[in-house]
């Protein structure tokens, strides 16, 4: 017989039986109906009234079941049920941590040590031993990570004796982390596998640990940079949000997951949809997180308005804005702005992670304000990071190896080693092909574009540049458009019959003067102390640059030089 899927199809009066079966169909809120129809004509007992609280977490309402975890655990304390007091003390921690309610989730965590140590439960241990290792990751301090690595690891042999599988995933997932933070991408990702296949095969008895699982596995393959592993979660992911479609906490973070890897592939208004989508669903703690990847999609395709907006409540939600808002900066040609936010983070952030995040940007924006030295230093940094991790996986350190390549070009460019520039960033180039992510692949042919032209191979520029505006243009990226040439025809001419003639265009001669000298690499300083005027008059000349020639950075006056032949 067919579960019904709504209370009006349940005639009568509920009974716990009822509210059992239709959970166990995955249909959550006819099941939270059913058992509270069922508790208001005689209280529920403690095993009913915790999947009566499942169901309603499933359902996003936090609330409703932290008070009923808590009517589950005086009721198993009331019947002398140790062990499943003991559950029920946990999921209130978890519930409490999840939503950052830090206190009460440390309160419950005590509570569940008391119950595990005054009943001498052994197979509840691994509870407690799990929930102590999660508390120990949201620490910075190493050693607090290689505490909490020990107390996963011990848990897991609990829960695997006593055939815990729940507890075993969470163990698994926290070790994974651990170990990723410890610079073991091979063995933390391998926890992962181990706890994935557990979810997979149908182990796991509480849907919540499957939806935790599936996030963390996604986000921790997007931290190690390992994105072929990414791409088959967030599938496998989708599918299970798809089947379970009243889930309300983890349908959210899945978005988020598929708009950063449907971002990266090249399907921006795709990766656009999910990221709203996801800020819609998330809970208030988690909304930085998609806010955060609308104001890159933002960002990159042009809508600077939105993608300020989007940053900024990203930072109020407690998701650093940062590198986005930086790069935002630079593509609006506040090069000083973005400069001092580079040089602040280069050096607030510190773990290994946050740099390997914020470098590619920082050697960009230095590069931007003419400091060829602290790009320089950047990419090297950049370099080391890549080829600490070629001891991982192979598919780990790909994308650190393009990016270090990447800045090595960039900052090669900026330093006038046009030359070696261009070997190192045709290797980047292929690096970002293989990887399968066009717009950072065209993002590097501009770049070597530019670095041909400096060189004087005008064809070779020519064929680089419009690859580069193929891609931009299929993937919307208009100011990455905006700062290239406005046409190669001139340069197959010019490298057939010499290079083309200078042009200013709609420039006066001293706008000439100043976009020379963006070019040069100066900063608005050093243009002041070049042409004795003001900082505030070379802003006001680039300013007019910028609306004569419809760009926004100081990248698109450079190209624009090198394509004028004012250099």
């Amino acid at each position: 017989m067919a579960v019904p899927s709504s209370t009006a199809q349940l005639p009568g009066p509920s009974r716990p039986l009822d509210g059992r079966r239709l959970y166990e169909a995955g249909a959550w809120s006819s099941a939270l109906a059913a058992f509270e129809r069922a508790d208001s004509a005689e209280p529920l007992p403690g095993a009913d009234l915790m999947l009566t609280a499942f169901s309603a977490y499933l359902l996003g309402l936090e609330d409703r079941s932290i008070a009923l975890f808590g009517r589950a655990f005086r009721d198993f304390l009331g019947a002398h049920d140790d062990a499943a007091a003991a559950r029920a003390a946990f999921w209130l921690a978890f519930a409490h941590d999840s939503r950052g309610d830090r206190g009460r989730a440390e309160a419950w965590g005590r509570r569940l040590a008391a119950v595990v140590q005054e009943g001498g439960l052994t197979a509840e241990r691994a509870l407690l031993l799990s929930g102590l290792g999660h508390r120990a990751l949201a620490s910075p301090d190493p050693a607090e990570t290689h505490r909490a690595l020990g107390l996963a690891r011990e848990a897991i042999l609990i829960a695997h004796g006593a055939r815990d599988t729940d507890t075993e995933v969470f163990s698994r997932l926290s070790a994974g982390w651990a170990l990723l933070r410890l610079g073991d991408a091979a063995a933390g990702l391998g926890e992962f596998d181990e706890a994935m296949a557990t979810v997979t095969a149908g182990e796991v008895t509480t849907p919540i640990v499957n939806g935790v699982a599936y996030c963390s596995v996604i986000s921790a393959s997007l931290r190690a940079k390992d994105l072929s592993r990414a791409r088959e979660w967030t599938a496998v992911a989708t599918d299970w949000c798809a089947r379970n479609r009243e889930l309300v906490p983890f349908r959210g973070q899945c978005l988020v997951h598929r708009a950063e890897i449907k971002m990266l592939d090249g399907d921006w208004p795709g990766a656009l949809e999910e990221a709203a989508r996801a800020a819609e669903r998330l809970l208030p703690t988690d909304a930085g997180l998609a806010s955060y990847q609308l104001g890159e999609l933002h960002r990159l395709t042009g809508r600077f308005a939105e993608a300020e907006d989007a940053y900024r409540r990203a930072n109020a939600a407690g998701r650093r804005p940062e590198p986005g808002l930086m790069l935002l900066r630079l593509a609006q040609g506040r090069v000083d702005v973005a400069s001092t936010s580079a040089r602040r983070l280069a050096a607030e952030l510190t773990r290994r992670s946050e740099r390997e995040d914020f470098l590619p940007a920082y050697v960009e924006v230095m590069a931007a304000a003419g400091d060829p030295e602290a790009a320089r230093a950047g990419a090297e940094e950049l370099s080391h990071l890549a080829e600490e991790a070629q001891g991982g996986l192979p598919d780990v350190g790909g994308v650190l190896t393009a990016r270090a390549l990447t800045a090595q070009g960039t900052a090669r460019c900026v330093a006038g080693e046009a030359a070696q520039a261009v070997q190192t960033l045709r290797e980047a180039s292929l690096a970002w092909h293989r990887l399968g992510l066009p717009y950072l692949e065209a993002r590097t042919r501009a770049v070597l574009g530019r670095c041909y032209a400096a060189l004087g191979d005008d064809e070779a520029a020519a064929l680089e540049t419009d690859a580069a505006r193929a891609a931009f243009e299929v993937l919307g990226a208009a100011p990455d458009l905006a700062a290239l040439p406005a046409s190669t025809a001139g340069g197959a001419a010019a490298a057939a019959g010499g290079r083309a003639a200078s042009s200013a265009g709609p420039l006066t001669e001293r706008e000439a003067q100043v976009v020379r000298l963006v070019a040069a690499g100066l900063t608005n300083r050093g243009i002041a102390n070049e042409l004795v005027l003001s900082e505030k008059t070379v802003a006001r000349h680039l300013a007019n640059v910028y609306a004569k020639l419809g760009i926004a950075s100081r990248a698109a006056a450079t190209a624009y030089a090198y394509d004028h032949g004012l250099l």
